[in-house]
């Protein structure tokens, strides 16, 4: 199925309170941002793998203007962890953003697929057990996450600016997030 199809299809179980579909969307836990997360806990979770979406989770849609203060931030994340970071948006905007990270990533993912999946683990050299799957969208990087036993944590996306890829995307995020409102109260907070 494809990622498009495979999104719409958990978004319609979600409105039917379909059980599997809404713990597929349901992140571990929900931070406000890459800035809150407590990485002390991932490492007594034996977590030692970081894997960030790009696109408003660590910086705005489309920007490759990476400030200083992630560069510093990701510098001293890779003390402890590896990283990679990947997303559903093309190598234009993805090498750079790498490069000027230094760190393992690609472009293209199509997630929730498993060809990100693989490929993101691969760079990693890891297994699932001991990563985690950071993105802003529920629909593409948390159901990435949960449906290949990654731990998962969702963040409020940077800037409120998105493409017509994100954009829809969020649209439907904004439903299952007001029919789950409760839920996901519970998961806020690391």
């Amino acid at each position: 199925m494809n990622k498009n199809k495979e999104m719409l299809n958990i978004f319609f179980k979600v409105l039917k309170n379909n059980k599997k579909a809404i713990n597929i969307v349901m992140p571990n836990h929900y931070v406000k941002s890459i800035y809150d997360i407590n990485y002390d806990e991932l490492l007594k979770k034996n977590i030692t793998n970081i894997i960030f979406d790009i696109d408003n989770t660590i910086l705005p849609v489309n920007d490759i203007n990476v400030p200083v203060e992630l560069i510093d931030f990701i510098n001293k994340l890779k003390n402890k962890f590896n990283i990679c970071i990947l997303s559903n948006n093309n190598d234009a905007r993805v090498n750079p953003v790498k490069e000027i990270l230094k760190v393992k990533g690609f472009a293209n993912a199509k997630k929730p697929s498993k060809y990100a999946y693989d490929k993101a683990l691969h760079l990693l050299n890891s297994s699932s057990n001991n990563t985690v799957m950071v993105g802003d969208q529920m629909l593409s990087d948390i159901v990435f996450a949960n449906k290949y036993k990654l731990y998962s944590i969702l963040v409020e996306p940077v800037k409120n600016k998105y493409d017509i890829k994100t954009g829809t995307s969020r649209v439907l995020q904004n439903i299952i997030m007001k029919k789950l409102k409760n839920k996901i109260e519970r998961y806020k907070y690391f």
